[in-house]
């Protein structure tokens, strides 16, 4: 078989429509749909049950993606031991983080990094779900949740106070017995800092949202009090801490790179920046 029309082939298994797996590959759909074609022909076999635009693996097209998966993840590893044999400061490297930590404390020192470096091709993409290190969606995630399982190398960046933030109106304006909090997430106990939060509310919540910037405009909104991580408050003079002022909680910040990732140059002298930047 042609191994072209593999990778095409779990590419549209992955992303679940030709059209995602054209802009994945870097093709157009039409070429999707003539190697998925081909597939099929080669195979003998009906990969895909096609209902109108709707497109469903057959039987056997989930035997199939079971069985080419393996093959995916192996020239997923050979790519990374080749990347990892070129020496030097060069080629892109991919660093996932979550957008608030990116954009508040990881941007600067990596772009001073691709100053200091002008042939390594940085791409930081702020993002909330961890990455697949396995399937090269990354070469390196930064997460606040040590991961448990998996061929990974994790290191410690540094850790994260959360505390009780409002608007310096809100407080003046506002009895204690009347603060309201401004939760994290559509499921309310979802985040580690909402469980905190839980402890001290006693359910007087004026809304969830899902993301700490929209907390960040609540507060600033003068619509209640939020856990925020005190990187996000520096230089916000309209904020003052409410309750003790201590942390509600701190949460450890990890780096994850695939272990066969470890040793090049680029990925550990990365790293090193990132971690600066917890300094």
């Amino acid at each position: 078989m042609d191994w072209e029309n593999i990778r095409f082939f779990v590419a549209l298994v992955e992303t679940g429509s030709t059209a995602a797996a054209a802009r994945e590959l870097g093709v157009e759909r039409t070429t999707v749909t003539r190697r998925i074609q081909a597939l099929e022909s080669e195979a003998g076999l009906a990969l895909f049950d096609r209902r109108g635009r709707q497109l469903a693996l057959t039987a056997a097209g989930r035997d199939f993606a079971d069985a080419t998966r393996p093959m995916m993840e192996a020239a997923h590893l050979a790519a990374r031991c080749a990347a990892g044999m070129r020496p030097g400061m060069s080629g892109r490297i991919k660093i996932s983080a979550p957008p608030a930590l990116a954009k508040a404390l990881l941007i600067a020192p990596l772009l001073s990094l691709g100053k200091a470096h002008p042939k390594l091709e940085i791409q930081l993409a702020g993002e909330i779900a961890f990455a697949s290190l396995l399937r090269g969606e990354a070469d390196i995630a930064v997460r606040l949740t040590r991961p448990q399982t998996g061929d990974l190398a994790v290191s410690k960046l540094g850790s994260v106070a959360f505390r009780l933030y409002a608007h310096r109106a809100y407080i003046a304006n506002t009895p204690e017995e009347e603060w309201r909090y401004i939760g994290q997430g559509d499921v309310p106990d979802a985040m580690p800092q909402q469980v905190a939060l839980n402890r001290i509310a006693g359910g007087k919540f004026a809304c969830y949202v899902d993301d700490v910037d929209l907390q960040m405009a609540a507060v600033m909104a003068r619509g209640g009090i939020a856990v925020l991580p005190d990187f996000l408050t520096v230089d916000k003079n309209e904020l003052t801490l409410a309750g003790s002022g201590e942390p509600l909680l701190v949460r450890e910040v990890w780096s994850v790179t695939h272990n066969s990732q470890r040793h090049q140059e680029r990925i550990k002298r990365t790293i090193d920046v990132l971690r600066m930047a917890f300094k």
